[in-house]
């Protein structure tokens, strides 16, 4: 009997121990979240994501522009967002190149949305090397739209972080190269190059076919 009462004793005190729940495993930030918001506000019908892509990138106006655009229902915390504000104006521009046009080249369905102007030079001379890196880039795939509008149109039906989506980059690298200035490389991550090709597509679709403004 004294056995069995230590025994007892024993499960009692092994029960009394302070149990430490899990911590919750925080979600991680992420691009496809900002596609996932993206899709939101656009079902939700936010006029402001309509008005993203008529900022220009790197601008201090562009990141209170996107801002605008996400305070709201569809900015929640289980879906925290990750990279700069350009992921954000791809995600638009992929969603109204199809929203708004059947093809390049094709007519729009509807009334596009706006745009920013060609940027000058006085604009360039204040703008910082971010800002300038990023027109760079676009004014590139600007370029290759023009070049491969097809093509272009096409990349985006490949789904995001995918082999197809990789290979779909490298059918445009001729496209690419010929689009480079002298001295200019390209070497970018799959994600940042959809988001800023997406963005210089719709410009091309909706007509806008310079990125700077033209010396007269």
């Amino acid at each position: 009997m004294r056995l069995l009462a230590v025994a007892v004793s024993a499960v009692v005190a092994m029960g009394s121990w302070p149990v430490q729940a899990a911590k919750p495993v925080a979600p991680e930030p992420s691009v496809e979240n900002v596609y996932w918001l993206v899709d939101c506000l656009f079902e939700r019908r936010d006029r402001n994501v309509e008005r993203v892509l008529s900022t220009v990138p790197g601008d201090p106006g562009s990141t209170l522009s996107w801002a605008r655009a996400v305070i709201g229902p569809c900015l929640i915390a289980e879906r925290p967002l990750s990279g700069p504000d350009l992921f954000g104006r791809g995600a638009v521009a992929e969603h109204l190149l199809y929203r708004d046009f059947a093809a390049i080249g094709a007519p729009p369905r509807r009334r596009t949305v706006p745009l920013f102007a060609p940027v000058s030079q006085d604009y360039l001379g204040r703008a910082d090397e971010n800002s300038r890196r990023f027109l760079a880039i676009l004014d590139m795939g600007s370029c290759v739209a023009q070049r491969e509008p097809a093509k272009v149109y096409a990349f985006f039906r490949s789904e995001r972080g995918s082999a197809a989506e990789r290979a779909a980059m490298t059918e445009l690298t001729p496209a690419i190269s010929a689009c480079l200035f002298e001295g200019q490389t390209f070497d970018m991550p799959p994600p940042l190059f959809r988001a800023l090709l997406a963005e210089a597509a719709y410009r091309v679709a909706a007509g806008q076919l310079n990125v700077y403004e033209v010396q007269q």
